[in-house]
């Protein structure tokens, strides 16, 4: 039993340090993170985070590139809204993407970034 403990300790320390989001920025109120999913068996995924701190819905437009050794091998483009004070998660809202250009070894190794090079936020109405 003492010797499982650490075991325990480590795989929830290692759980919590892969859902940690790298915070990217906030612009015109919509604070945006991502993070990567490396699922068992699956190819990798790039997760998003929007989180609306404003008084009002947003049209939110962003383009991530992403960037193997320095080099721009694949880009996604999100284009949505979300309501006043609202979250948008990863895959539980449909807004992740997954790379077909890099592999999850890749990824993990660290040569691999994620960079939101155009966002557009403006004031709109949510469905």
């Amino acid at each position: 039993m003492r010797s499982l403990l650490p075991l325990l300790l480590l795989l929830a320390t290692t759980s919590y340090a892969q859902s940690k989001f790298i915070h990217k920025g906030e612009r015109n109120g919509v604070e945006m993170a991502y993070r990567w999913n490396h699922p068992l068996g699956k190819p990798s995924e790039l997760l998003l985070k929007l989180k609306n701190t404003s008084e009002e819905d947003k049209r939110v437009d962003v383009i991530i590139d992403l960037y193997y050794q320095g080099l721009t091998v694949e880009s996604f483009e999100a284009d949505t809204c979300i309501k006043a004070g609202a979250t948008m998660n990863g895959k539980l809202n449909g807004i992740y993407f997954v790379p077909e250009r890099v592999t999850t070894e890749q990824i993990k190794s660290g040569d691999t970034e994620a960079e939101l090079t155009r966002t557009v936020i403006e004031p709109g109405r949510c469905p």
